[in-house]
């Protein structure tokens, strides 16, 4: 794997928590 694909699989989990944490508290 490439740095910019680590990166971007990144960006993914932290995208993914915020939206989960933003589902949770509605």
């Amino acid at each position: 794997m490439s740095e910019r694909e680590i990166l971007v699989a990144r960006l993914h989990v932290d995208l993914r928590r915020q939206a989960s944490a933003i589902c949770r508290t509605r």
